[in-house]
């Protein structure tokens, strides 16, 4: 049984989710998060980098760091999930995927599709970044082992939805992240073979976000209107 206490599970999501006179919601800390392999990379294949064992700048990405969280997360260890609520913006996507579906496991659903869409926004966000064209079919594979029942839910409990995705789109534009989106560059066949990171300039970060905040929000539009829900929803993002 999960043993986290459910007033601060969903204090934690609304306050992340709350824009207050323009602040960021989390203080920048030191912490990175570290990044994720690619679930189906990790399964018969005798490559060293399909292991989590990388060259170059992909070995100081701290992938087998971030197995251990995830896999924490999917356990249900209280301490963990915790952290990651206390810090989200310290952890990279894949951690959010798994705090997510635990959430959901704790019929917590308007949270669980908070996290579930921060996390698909900043992770497409990140591959946007990556120089590998390959990452962004990687990111699509490992986007298939998580939120199967909160799009299920979301699919059904559309006035909500609306809400989470209001709420996720100001966070983002505000919240600052503190971890290395480099994380992505191991979802590419890059990481197989190469130890430089392919990569867009740190100045460029910004734009990309905001572009990618823009075209999610445009697909999740179409796709309501493409169910006829769209009614009261922005036509646009800041």
């Amino acid at each position: 049984m999960f043993r986290i206490n459910k007033i601060t599970l969903l204090a934690a999501a609304f306050a992340a989710a709350a824009v207050l006179s323009g602040c960021v919601v989390e203080q920048r800390t030191d912490r990175i998060g570290p990044p994720t392999m690619d679930p189906q990379s990790s399964s018969g294949s005798s490559d060293s980098a399909s292991r989590g064992e990388y060259r170059g700048e992909f070995a100081t990405l701290g992938s087998a760091q971030t197995e251990i969280i995830v896999a924490s997360v999917k356990s249900g260890d209280s301490e963990t999930i915790n952290t990651v609520l206390s810090h989200p913006n310290d952890f990279t996507p894949p951690v959010l995927f798994a705090l997510a579906d635990q959430v959901m496991n704790m019929n917590e659903p308007f949270a669980a599709m908070f996290w579930y869409y921060t996390a698909q926004l900043r992770a497409r966000s990140d591959a946007n970044k990556s120089l590998d064209p390959t990452v962004r079919d990687g990111l699509t594979r490992m986007n298939g082992f998580y939120g199967h029942a909160i799009g299920r839910y979301a699919a059904t409990h559309i006035p909500e939805l609306k809400l989470a995705m209001s709420k996720v789109m100001e966070y983002d534009t505000i919240a600052e992240r503190s971890y290395d989106p480099r994380w992505v560059a191991v979802l590419g066949r890059d990481a197989l073979t190469e130890e430089r990171i392919a990569f867009a300039p740190k100045e460029e970060f910004e734009k990309i976000n905001e572009e990618t905040r823009k075209g999610f929000y445009q697909g999740y539009l179409n796709a309501l209107k493409a169910t006829g829900d769209d009614a009261g929803v922005p036509a646009s993002v800041q």
